[in-house]
């Protein structure tokens, strides 16, 4: 019976620290989806925010009257087409481009 009993604590003792060791893989296992939901929410956060910003952006760039009085607000003009000079030159004879030089 000594033989018997001792198995049977074994069986009992074994079964109780791997369902320590499994509890502890558990809770590790939680731990870590917890930090990495938390990543993702951030990265969403930071996503959307940058989704915002460029709405925004695009909705400045899409309305040119928007665009004047933005330019406006910064004291930026358009400027006249009689402060430009378009000057062509002849074709290189190295072997070169063809440039077209505006003035201001």
């Amino acid at each position: 019976m000594n033989k018997n009993f001792r198995r049977i604590l074994l069986v009992i003792a074994s079964g109780f620290i791997l369902l320590v060791v499994l509890e502890a893989g558990i809770y590790n296992w939680r731990l870590l989806l917890s930090m990495r939901h938390k990543n993702l929410t951030e990265i969403r956060r930071q996503l959307r925010w940058r989704r915002d910003e460029l709405l925004v952006e695009r909705a400045s760039l899409l309305n040119p009257e928007r665009l004047e009085d933005i330019g406006a607000d910064l004291g930026m003009v358009p400027i006249s087409l009689e402060h430009f000079s378009i000057v062509e030159l002849g074709p290189d004879t190295e072997g070169g481009e063809l440039f077209v030089c505006m003035e201001q």
